[in-house]
């Protein structure tokens, strides 16, 4: 039997280890530098804050049937992410896809591909959005969970055509609930999934009966922000409570309290009611603003409306002897937290900047946006594991905003990988389908006839002259 030599192996082994690193550049497609790391760990690294099996969850939703061109799931979750964060047109999605050696795809290709993956998507984010509550369940026992959300409009649009419903952890910082409607879907309280002990925080927009009903027989609380119309409040004897006398004799500094009850669908509760008056600056800029918004819609407002504007009303059910009037308004005042997140998701990541104007296209695009917020918030979590003192600094907290354009930088880094600008010039007479213009009732394109008509003119004025 023949032996082989330590340095006969370790030859041996150096070639199987050359010729797989040469495997992977050719399946990455591009020829790549010596030296130059492949970007694409980090996709595979970005892959990895998705808790569930892609493949096996792209086969059930049917986003992945017949593999022709996009063979596995995570090639289609890259090519939806490329159109969705990446926010390229349909075409250079494709032109991207032939480089990268996912498939040749045509846009319209690329179209139906990203369109099917509607229920994927959904799943993932449902996935994603689950394995984060229950990581804060065990993290913080008291949860505060604001709510809100924002209208999203398509390209052309004048008034709003989807709504994002959007609840946020106030203790992690974190979204721990995301819902994408058309412009129909109602904002409610009972709209996100909770347990018992919640603290629900939330706007005038959602106090509504049913839903502030929904939460408190599931043994959750509520701090909401009512108008003087729209929260029917009852005495405890059943009658309906009018509660500007009581407003008037409120002092201008100090928070006053009242017990109410409310009727809803779910059963009769006792709330707390608590009225602070306005300082006279921002109740006057409360009242220009709604005669400003009656005299658009051309309405008359009614004066108790105006009288309402210079106080701020709030219910809720959490103890008195646990939270005072005080800290209450101190806590609804947080609040604001949601409108930075969907600042950041409109500014950073943009999120009303809606590319489809088809509904199938446009809730795709919407869902893929969602789902790169949340992998950027896991990204988080792993940063602050790495290094849990910056993000521990109470005086100089690291910036919300910086960490998410930085969050938003690396996964389109992962997501676009690399590619070499040899490989793209080898590729380059494949590409005319992803790069030329598309033909215009057979008429050529102005810059064809501007370029035939300088040429003309050129051979003009070179050719000899005769005497």
């Amino acid at each position: 039997m023949d032996t082989i030599s330590e340095q006969q192996t370790e030859e041996a082994v150096g070639c199987d280890r050359a010729l797989a690193a040469a495997d992977v550049v050719e399946c990455d497609g591009a020829s790549l530098a010596a030296g130059h790391p492949l970007v694409d760990e980090e996709w595979e690294e970005a892959l990895r804050t998705i808790p569930v099996d892609l493949e096996q969850t792209a086969r059930e939703t049917k986003a992945l049937q017949r593999c022709r061109e996009v063979r596995q799931a995570t090639d289609l979750l890259r090519l939806v992410l490329a159109y969705c964060v990446c926010d390229w047109p349909l075409r250079l999605v494709g032109l991207w896809a032939h480089l990268k050696r996912i498939g040749r795809l045509s846009d319209v290709a690329v179209m139906k591909r990203v369109q099917n993956a509607k229920p994927w998507l959904e799943s993932l984010v449902v996935v994603m959005l689950k394995a984060r509550r229950v990581e804060l369940r065990a993290a913080h026992p008291v949860r505060v969970r604001i709510v809100d959300g924002s209208s999203i409009s398509i390209p052309g649009s004048r008034g709003t055509d989807y709504r994002l419903h959007l609840s946020f952890d106030l203790g992690s910082q974190r979204m721990d609930g995301i819902e994408i409607t058309d412009v129909h879907g109602a904002e409610t309280l009972a709209r996100h999934p909770g347990q018992a002990g919640d603290i629900w925080l939330a706007d005038r927009g959602y106090a509504i009966c049913p839903g502030v009903g929904t939460i408190l027989k599931a043994k959750g609380e509520v701090v909401v922000r009512i108008g003087w119309a729209t929260f029917p409040l009852e005495s405890h004897a059943g009658s309906r409570i009018d509660i500007f006398p009581w407003l008037r004799r409120i002092p201008s500094t100090e928070p006053e309290e009242q017990s109410v009850m409310i009727t809803t669908p779910d059963g009769r509760f006792g709330l707390r009611l608590i009225a602070q008056r306005l300082p006279q600056e921002a109740a006057d800029r409360n009242r220009r603003r709604i005669r400003e918004r009656a005299s658009r819609k051309g309405k008359t407002v009614d004066k108790r409306t105006l009288e309402a504007a210079g106080y701020i009303l709030l219910v809720t059910s959490l103890p008195a002897q646990l939270w005072t009037a005080t800290e209450l308004l101190a806590l609804y005042r947080l609040r604001w937290q949601v409108e930075l997140v969907f600042k950041r998701l409109k500014s950073i990541l943009d999120l009303d900047q809606v590319r489809a104007k088809g509904p199938a296209l446009a809730q795709v695009y919407l869902l893929g946006k969602a789902l790169a917020a949340l992998i950027i918030e896991v990204m988080a979590d792993q940063a602050t594991e790495h290094c849990p003192m910056l993000f521990a600094d109470a005086h100089r907290p690291v910036s919300t905003w910086r960490w998410t354009t930085i969050g938003r930088d690396f996964l389109l880094q992962a997501v676009r990988g690399y590619i070499s600008w040899h490989h793209f010039l080898d590729q380059l007479p494949h590409l005319s389908r992803y790069l030329c213009i598309s033909s215009r009732r057979n008429r050529p394109h102005q810059s064809t006839v501007a370029t035939t008509l300088l040429d003309r003119l050129w051979r003009q004025q070179t050719l000899p002259t005769h005497a």
